[in-house]
């Protein structure tokens, strides 16, 4: 097995989507651009003719890289059309170059060992099965909150800008983390990878927003936020809710990579477990 090191000039960002593109287990946090907007520099690892790849996120302190997992990145590790055996993920994540790392693997990498307390567990859903079943998921809270008629309602019409403008009033947030989320979401957006699912008040005021990507049959829910008024009215939920219906019976998976807890107390979602790989100091 023969893996290369290309620093970030030398990948070729065409053939490594395509790669991501082709294999069982990528996730839209490993894309090209993805990367750019989230890491201050990242490399990569390939075996052949980038029939397996494994991006490599980096860092820099009093000039020592170090391998670190992105803030707003909860998992990459090592993507293949092929079958990815424990001993060929753990050879390729030992050929790393660097002596410091911490990444968190997707749910597809195994490793030979492995501490279980050092899991991630990622909250996913199936969507394949009817909105019926799916709802046999849904608590008693969850449910007397769709029965109640309040008068809100969900839309997908709702604007990057808008979603930001609502989110700067419910979260106070560093100006960076603001900034990678608006380039995020307006390319995922631009380039029809992503939604904001939004539910409004009965007096037609926004109360609550949910920004999705969509990758890979995967659904990512990525960003979550909702005011005082929304969170009294389960106006995360509902705007999932109606995502889960309109996209019920398909070949898709809603996942939650990041903490909302206003959706996840709510649905007995199943989990994905995540490994951390660590090497070195970090």
């Amino acid at each position: 097995m023969k893996i290369q090191h290309l620093h970030n000039q030398e990948i070729n960002r065409l053939r490594y989507d395509n790669a991501l593109k082709r294999s069982f287990n990528a996730n839209i946090f490993a894309y090209s651009w993805y990367m750019d907007q989230t890491c201050d520099e990242w490399e990569l690892l390939i075996e052949g003719d980038y029939e397996t790849v494994c991006p490599i996120p980096l860092i820099r302190k009093m000039g020592i890289a170090k391998v670190s997992q992105p803030r707003m990145t909860p998992f990459l590790g090592v993507f293949s059309s092929n079958h990815l055996p424990a001993e060929k993920v753990e050879a390729i994540l030992h050929s790393i170059p660097y002596a410091n790392i911490s990444l968190t693997l997707n749910h597809l990498n195994r490793l030979t060992k492995y501490n279980r307390k050092r899991t991630v567990k990622v909250p996913v859903l199936d969507l394949i099965t009817p909105y019926k079943k799916i709802k046999e998921r849904y608590s008693e809270e969850a449910n007397a909150a769709l029965s109640k008629n309040d008068g809100s309602f969900v839309m997908r019409s709702i604007r990057s800008d808008e979603y930001m403008f609502f989110r700067r009033r419910q979260k106070k947030k560093g100006a960076t983390e603001e900034m990678q989320l608006t380039r995020i979401m307006n390319y995922a957006i631009r380039y029809k990878s992503a939604g904001i699912y939004a539910t409004y008040s009965s007096r037609n005021e926004l109360i609550a927003a949910v920004f999705l990507i969509k990758s890979n049959n995967r659904l990512f829910l990525f960003d979550c936020t909702e005011n005082q008024e929304g969170r009294r009215s389960h106006g995360v939920f509902k705007a999932i809710n109606q995502l889960i219906e309109s996209n019920c019976e398909s070949n898709l998976t809603l996942e939650v990579p990041f903490a909302c807890e206003a959706l996840t107390s709510l649905i007995m979602f199943d989990q994905h477990q995540c490994l951390r790989y660590k090497k070195g100091f970090l």
